[in-house]
């Protein structure tokens, strides 16, 4: 650990510290769990990634209306 950084965190207060601790270990523990992305997937993120880089002005579809409109059938 890079020791500034060190020095950083140990002048934090106690419950500070205890909070960074927590939030540390919620973040390894979510990409533990993680899947790992298939090369296949990987290619559809780059794939999707180009597209929407080429057409930034298209008109998206949120994940909130997606699934407003899977409530309405």
């Amino acid at each position: 650990m890079n020791a500034t950084l060190y020095q950083e965190i140990v002048k934090l207060s106690p419950a500070e510290r205890l909070q960074l601790a927590q939030d540390i270990l919620d973040s390894v523990a979510s990409e533990a769990f993680a899947p790992p992305l298939t090369e296949a997937q990987r290619a559809e993120l780059r794939e999707r990634l180009a597209h929407h880089r080429a057409h930034p002005d298209e008109p998206i579809v949120t994940l909130a209306e997606i699934k407003a409109k899977l409530g309405e059938r």
